[in-house]
């Protein structure tokens, strides 16, 4: 009986290498080779674009190693049944949900920054190009994806959560209405972002704006810098917006204090902020007052100008222990501490020895 050379169960096994034997690679003859197999460049059905891996295996590389699929195969037999119902639900989809599954488990940040990529536009490669499957993301249409409700769903569902997370309260009726938009006009998560964050400016509710908001004025506040809350809900906004970055504000912030803080530019040109230059000159001007360090605020222009100095030219300088300790004592809180009144008692008694009181 002749072998047909397209039916893989009766191929017969490839001829012997000549070169040593890789125990961990799957034998040649278990790929396809034959000439209707879509990995075999001669054949029609040749298609450069086909995802790598078997059906059974998809994600694993064209020739995987036994290792490679012994991994899979434990793989799956663990955490396959979670997937599973996807795969049954979507049966044109099945071979991509697997795939997508076992990537995810290799690099999920990869998987992550893909989809966010793509948006809500579905990507080309789960596109069949015949039209058989249609679309199966939200961004568009097809004969065999999602209906056109559906993907409305999928769009309206991802428009509350990203109204969610800017802290936007947006009543069913406009989030459908900007649902349909997204998917008629095929809207990317940028262009929904863009359209969403300047209605969030000035929420107070909370979310990514508001977190921003007293992330950028905590960053303002270590290099004791003042920020207004509507500069910081600008940046706020256009951070969330990906128009800047929160690494950028830092930036600002630390050139802006070099300018302020000249005496300490080095060592806030080396990472370290001015607050934490600050926090020894704090703690000791509070035990000097007999304070909590908490008491003690470093941004405020009454303690800051104790802890700072400025020479007869005019240049400021972080001022010495003496100079801040005799400032110190030069306040009301000071007057009102233990050792002000044991002094104020030593005097009174040495002046009693003098005067013969």
């Amino acid at each position: 009986m002749p072998i047909d050379p397209d039916d893989r169960r009766r191929r017969p096994p490839p001829p012997p290498s000549s070169g040593p034997r890789d125990p961990d690679r799957v034998p040649m003859g278990s790929q396809p080779t034959g000439p209707n197999d879509p990995d075999n460049r001669n054949s029609s059905n040749y298609n450069p674009n086909r995802r790598q891996g078997s059906p059974s295996h998809p994600g694993l590389p064209t020739n995987p190693t036994n290792a490679q699929i012994r991994e899979y195969d434990s793989w799956w037999y663990k955490s396959g049944a979670i997937w599973s119902g996807y795969m049954f639900a979507n049966p044109e989809a099945a071979e991509f949900i697997k795939e997508q599954a076992w990537l995810y488990r290799q690099n999920p940040d990869q998987v992550i920054n893909q989809f966010m990529a793509n948006g809500f536009n579905q990507p080309a490669w789960m596109t069949d190009s015949s039209g058989g499957s249609g679309s199966r993301g939200p961004g568009g249409g097809g004969g065999g994806g999602a209906s056109k409700e559906q993907q409305y769903g999928q769009a309206f569902a991802a428009v509350k959560n990203m109204a969610s997370t800017l802290g936007l309260q947006l009543d069913d009726d406009a989030m459908r209405s900007l649902s349909k938009v997204v998917i008629d006009a095929s809207w990317s998560n940028d262009q929904v972002m863009d359209y969403l964050a300047p209605g969030a400016t000035n929420t107070t509710t909370a979310g990514s704006i508001t977190a921003g908001v007293d992330e950028i004025k905590t960053r303002a506040a270590q290099q004791l810098l003042t920020i207004s809350d509507a500069t910081a809900r600008e940046w706020s906004t256009k951070i969330a917006s990906g128009e800047m970055t929160m690494d950028a504000v830092s930036s600002m912030f630390q050139q802006q204090a070099t300018l302020r803080y000249g005496w300490a530019a080095d060592q806030i040109n080396q990472g370290i902020s001015v607050r934490d230059m600050m926090l020894p000159m704090r703690d000791r001007l509070a035990a000097e007052l007999e304070m909590a360090p908490e008491g003690v605020d470093v941004m405020d222009p009454k303690w800051l100008s104790m802890m700072q100095t400025t020479d007869e030219q005019g240049t400021t300088r972080i001022a010495t222990e003496n100079e801040m300790v005799r400032r110190a004592r030069a306040t009301t809180e000071w007057r009102s501490t233990r050792a002000a009144s044991t002094e104020t008692a030593n005097a009174s008694s040495m002046l009693m020895r003098i005067f013969g009181g």
